[in-house]
């Protein structure tokens, strides 16, 4: 049968670009079945206020070594929303790296107008955005709960997202101030008289001069009253 060689041949080629069809759309099924994993587990612990979504950097043939149901964990800090990071999966006593390109959406505070240093945070300070997070800085403030109560460090321009590196909390005691010192212990309850050394927030730890001359610390526990840290 002459034909026969010839429709052999189309069969073998057939068979052989099904194959290499198959290979990639396979592959394709195991990373999006891995980057679902992924954004799941980036998402777990996310703001409610914050959806993530992930595409695998890493070439699937290095994809392939791996075992099928690795322990996944992001590696580094959480600080930056979006950008690219890695991934550790581990397969028993094996480990290897997977790059990805993290993208969010979801909801921020931004000033409702310039803020001068030392200005105290009020809710009519703040406004709502919402869209893609990927031009945020890292330390984003996104509860607002977070933000009301604070203080300016430095001067924040209109419409700039709050990051925690630009907000303090307000002193409860400032350098200079005249403050009640507590002390108790077993049998005991003593106060006198100090002036704050540094400022602090409600919590802080400070150092406080006695009427006395003398320097010790101890923890700022509301207005103008500081706890003494007593030396066993």
């Amino acid at each position: 049968m002459p034909g026969l060689p010839r429709l052999l041949s189309s069969f073998v080629l057939v068979l052989l670009y099904g194959k290499l069809f198959l290979i990639p759309n396979d592959a394709h099924a195991e990373s999006n079945k891995l980057a679902s994993k992924i954004t799941e587990l980036l998402n777990k612990d996310s703001d409610s206020k914050v959806t993530r979504s992930v595409t695998i950097l890493t070439p699937a043939n290095q994809l392939a070594e791996m075992c099928s149901d690795p322990i996944l964990s992001v590696s580094g800090n959480d600080a930056r929303l979006t950008g690219n990071r890695s991934v550790i999966a581990q397969c028993d006593s094996s480990k290897k790296f997977i790059q990805i390109k993290i993208e969010a959406e979801g909801t921020w505070w931004v000033t409702n107008r310039a803020l001068k240093p030392g200005t105290p945070i009020q809710a009519d300070d703040l406004k709502q955005r919402s869209g893609s997070m990927a031009r945020l800085p890292a330390g984003v403030i996104l509860n607002k709960d977070n933000i009301v109560g604070q203080v300016a460090k430095g001067m924040i321009g209109a419409n700039q997202p709050f990051v925690e590196s630009k907000l303090r909390k307000r002193w409860t005691i400032v350098a200079g101030q005249n403050v009640e010192l507590l002390a108790s212990g077993p049998g005991f309850n003593i106060r006198s008289r100090g002036k704050a050394i540094d400022n602090a927030a409600q919590g802080d730890t400070l150092r406080v001069k006695t009427n006395l001359g003398q320097i010790v610390s101890g923890k700022a526990v509301s207005e103008g009253k500081v706890s003494i840290f007593i030396k066993d």
